[in-house]
């Protein structure tokens, strides 16, 4: 149910547990979520950020 983007407090209540931290104990990572998380983030960090030309000063800006 998480997998499918069911909130934390939400399956608590569904799971009928007092403790969040009864119901973190139940989650596990899914591989599949684990890999595309790091393509996702290979990349973001492979691609070159955009090149930002500098301000300038030419006088007040109001």
């Amino acid at each position: 149910m998480a997998d499918a983007g069911i909130v934390l407090h939400v399956l608590q209540g569904i799971l009928g547990h007092q403790s969040i931290e009864t119901t973190k104990g139940y989650l596990h990572s899914d591989h599949r979520h684990l890999a595309a998380a790091a393509k996702q983030a290979n990349r973001s960090l492979s691609t070159p950020a955009p090149r930002r030309e500098p301000r300038r000063h030419d006088g007040p800006h109001l």
